[in-house]
This record gives structure tokens, C-alpha cells and sequence, in this order.
């Protein structure tokens, strides 16, 4: 079979697959039937594969009589699928690898500033909290979190598995800021836990445990390092006095840069295939996909196909990575839209048949909350549909009575293409309801201005300095209310200003 290019894959009709899979389409396109012999694999939604017999030739009547059926999936379609199934769990390798080649594991890191545009390790990251970060690898022995009491400042410990699934939280919401010691056990953990501590049950041993500060000014962030002393992260070990285990092994260095992950070629199912060895999925349906690509496709724990794929094999791998590409190119794959907005009520904890929401996540905001403790939306474009631009002044309009209704905070934030922050002289990035000098007008409306120049005729507590090429904007909701959980709530227009 001929080597095929990053552009012959996009204009391969399997591609399509991606999005036939994430919509749950029941039937295929007819001509997907006849490709080789292959039949179309199931939509995502179901556990088991769908089938088509295969007539090339006249049964004879034992056949015949027998009522016996071939079934044989769609190994491009199968690929589109695992591709999408496999990428969250390599964007979390790669990130843990990032983490704790600076930090090393289960070490408890904490910022001492804002994040700022020159760090471009986890995605999207905020400007309105400071965050305490540990990569977690419980194949030692379980990790002890141990808090005091925290009132009268939003916080949040969120623990992520390595499928980006916000499993637990620890926190204002969560917890109402109790002081406490939790335990983090991996998969199969029977041993016993001290008296008086809340076991929290892992589903992957390695995971990402991050705290989230809020802190606006210098004066914020002083008084959140000054609780570090009093948060602890121990072995299991360091509370019942018995010898520690062995420490596990390094990560090791990533492959490359979390953005990169697609353009590995091949090689992302090699890294798919190390990730899965410590991080298998959960039994049940991910389970049983997985033991498909194993016997279809030659994907799985501890297997390289760089090394081991046959010809056919790679050409057919590589197929999946250009449809999970093309899919994850459109800025609203898998998400609910509102206006120029695009947002996941569902995001953090995901549904078997979730493959492309999860993949979208990943690519974009890994490491989302749940919608009870954050909900994002984010525009790449106006209400009109004009990408957004820095040639293009902007304003981000509230109408009266349009504030988001949040219980802790909210903020708009620029992103450059992507998804990090990008310098500017005002060293301005994000705005929030109680950022300071906001000027609201008289009926409690607000407007945003976004632009590279200070804007005319606007006060300049309301701007927010955009790159001159193209960026995106994302609105964060902490501990939002029920319009905004439902889905009612009314999302500000993007009103491009006259030059």
C-alpha cells in the first residue's frame, strides 16, 4: 500500500468517520460497505460492533443452512476511532512527563506569580488563581493530601486521571473548605487507612492533583503562599509509621510539546502504548474497544507499531491520526454553541460514547473541572462569524442583567492560537468582575474592549489587549449558578468596532 501524506488523509473519505462516530450515527455511508472487504465499526455509542455479512461469493447450503455471518470491522473507521479514543490518555503522558521533570512525583509544586506568557505547559491556563501542582504515581503507595481550614477564599484540589476524568475534589465546593487529611488510593488498593481520613478511589495510578488559589493581586498571592506550610502531601506511610515503599520510576522525558502530540505521526501510538501500561481503561465498553484495537489494528499496552506495524498497518494507523486531526481542526467539535460561543456542560467526566468531547478537552482545556466547579466557553470567532483578529477592534458586549451568575468568580481571558497566553506591554491578559477600576454603565451593562491599541472613547480598565494576529477568547465560570448549568443563560455578543 502507497506511504500516505498528512494531505491525502484529510481528503479521505474516513476522515468523516470521526464525526459520523461522535454524533451516533446509526448507519454508514453505503460506500464505506465496499472499501476492501471491510464493514463500518459501530457508532461510539455502542459496546459491541455492528456487522455486515460479506457475500463475495455463493454460500453453499451447509453455509447456507448454518445462518453463519463473517463480521469484519472497518479497520479505517477502527483507527479513526481508536486515534480519538487514545489521544487524552498521550496528552496526560506527556503533560505528567513535563510536570515532573521539573517537580519530580508526588512532590506538591506551587506557583509564586500569576502564570505568566512565557510558561507553556498545561493549556489555557488562568490568570485568577495560583495553582499547587503534583504529578501522582500511586504504583508506590497512596498519596495523603492534608488541608486546614480555608474560608473566605475560593480554592479547589481537583484530581484528574490520567483519561482526564476530574474524578474528586477537594475544596470550597466540595468540601465547604473543611480542614482534613484524604487519601488517594490507586485501582485494586485493600490495604487499611488511618482512623479519621476520607479515602478518595483513584481510577488510574498516575494522575494530576491541581490546586487552584484565587488570587488577583500581589497582596492575594502572599496570603495563599502562606498557607503552604499547612497543606501537606505525604505518603501513606508518613501517617501509620510503616517502612515506605519503593518510589516509583521516572516518567522519563516527553516525546515533545503537548501541542505536538499530532504531528507524531506513528509514533503517538508508540507513546499510546506506554501510557496504557501503567493507565489501562476501566473495564467495561473502553475495555472491550481496547482488546479491538489489539487484535485489529496491533495498538496496545507495551506495543510500539513504529517497530512492529506491518506496511498495511501503519497506512491504516496513520489514516486514524489524519481523521482525529481533521476533526479536532474545527474549534467547536464536540461542544454546545451559543452565539459565537462554544462550551461542554458535560466536560470533566465523561460518557462511554463521549470519544470526540473528550479528545476536544483534551486538545484544548486539559484538565477541565466539572461543570458544578467551572464551566468554559470559548469564541474564536464574531457573532457574525469573522475569524477574531487583532486587526479587528472588538468589544465584548454584557447587556443589563447579563453578568454571569456565578457563586465565586468569573473572567475573560485572551489566548493566542495556541492556547497560551501571549506578551503584551500592559502585561494584561484576563479580566474579571471585580478586576479593578471596571467601569459599568449606569443600568449595570458592561463593555469589553478587545484590541491591540488602548481604544478611543473607552476607559482603559475595560481593555484588554489582544495580539494583532488571530486569538481566541474564553469566558471562565467558578462555581457557576443554574442558568449557566442549564443552559439558559444568555452569552455576551462579539461586536466588531467601525476603524
Amino acid at each position: 500500500m502507497a506511504h500516505l501524506t498528512t494531505t491525502h488523509l484529510r481528503q479521505l473519505p474516513w476522515a468523516l468517520f470521526v464525526t459520523c462516530l461522535a454524533s451516533a450515527c446509526a448507519t454508514p455511508a453505503e460506500d464505506s460497505l465496499d472499501s476492501g472487504g471491510f464493514v463500518a465499526v459501530p457508532d461510539a455509542t455502542e459496546e459491541t460492533a455492528e456487522s455486515e455479512e460479506i457475500d463475495e461469493t455463493e454460500p453453499d447450503a451447509d453455509a447456507a443452512s448454518n445462518d453463519e455471518v463473517i463480521q469484519v470491522p472497518d479497520r479505517f473507521a477502527l483507527a479513526a476511532e481508536a486515534a480519538l479514543w487514545g489521544y487524552p490518555l498521550v496528552v496526560s503522558l506527556r503533560t505528567f512527563q513535563t510536570i515532573s521533570s521539573l517537580t519530580g512525583l508526588n512532590t506538591l509544586f506551587w506557583q509564586t506569580s500569576l502564570v505568566a506568557p512565557a510558561v507553556k505547559v498545561i493549556v489555557a491556563p488562568n490568570r485568577d488563581t495560583v495553582y499547587a501542582a503534583a504529578i501522582l504515581d500511586l504504583r508506590g503507595e497512596p498519596m495523603a493530601l492534608t488541608l486546614p481550614e480555608i474560608a473566605g477564599r475560593y480554592y479547589s484540589f481537583q484530581f484528574l486521571s490520567a483519561w482526564t476524568d476530574a474524578f474528586a475534589y477537594v475544596g470550597t465546593r466540595a468540601t465547604d473548605g473543611r480542614a482534613g487529611t484524604w487519601v488517594v488510593v490507586p485501582p485494586g488498593f485493600e490495604g487499611t487507612l488511618p482512623e479519621g481520613v476520607t479515602r478518595i478511589d483513584a481510577p488510574t495510578p498516575q494522575l494530576l492533583l491541581l490546586g487552584r488559589f484565587r488570587a488577583v493581586t500581589e497582596a492575594d498571592i502572599a496570603e495563599v503562599l502562606a498557607l503552604k506550610d499547612a497543606v501537606l502531601l505525604r505518603p501513606l506511610s508518613a501517617l501509620t509509621g510503616a517502612a515506605p515503599s519503593e518510589p516509583p520510576p521516572s516518567l522519563g522525558p516527553p516525546a515533545g510539546s503537548t501541542q505536538a502530540a499530532l504531528d507524531a505521526g506513528i509514533g503517538l501510538f508508540d507513546e499510546l502504548g506506554d501510557a496504557l501500561v501503567a493507565n489501562p481503561p476501566p473495564a467495561g465498553v473502553q475495555a472491550e474497544r481496547l482488546a479491538s484495537y489489539i487484535e485489529h489494528l496491533g495498538i496496545g499496552p507495551g506495543i510500539h507499531p513504529s517497530d512492529t506495524a506491518t506496511e498495511e498497518q501503519t497506512a491504516t494507523l496513520l489514516s486514524g491520526l489524519g481523521a482525529l486531526t481533521a476533526a479536532l481542526d474545527d474549534p467547536k467539535a464536540g461542544l454546545e454553541t451559543q452565539g459565537a460561543w462554544s462550551f461542554a456542560l458535560d466536560a470533566g467526566v465523561y460518557a462511554d460514547d463521549a470519544l470526540l468531547l473528550r479528545a476536544a478537552i483534551a486538545h484544548r482545556v486539559w484538565a477541565a473541572n466539572v461543570a458544578a466547579e467551572s464551566v468554559y466557553a470559548r469564541a474564536t470567532a464574531t457573532d457574525a462569524g469573522a475569524p477574531l483578529t487583532g486587526a479587528q477592534a472588538l468589544v465584548v458586549s454584557f447587556g443589563p442583567g447579563q453578568l454571569p451568575p456565578v457563586n465565586a468568580f468569573w473572567s475573560l481571558t485572551v489566548y493566542g492560537p495556541d492556547m497560551f497566553l501571549v506578551e503584551n506591554d500592559q502585561d494584561r491578559y484576563s479580566l474579571s468582575g471585580d478586576s479593578e477600576g471596571l467601569v459599568f454603565g449606569q443600568d449595570g451593562s458592561l463593555e469589553i474592549a478587545v484590541q491591540p491599541t488602548p481604544p478611543a472613547g473607552s476607559p482603559l480598565a475595560n481593555w484588554l489587549p489582544a495580539p494583532v494576529g488571530s486569538y481566541s477568547l474564553m469566558l471562565r465560570f467558578y462555581l457557576p449558578k443554574a442558568p449557566i448549568l442549564e443552559g439558559t443563560y444568555e452569552y455576551p455578543t462579539l461586536v466588531p468596532q467601525p476603524p
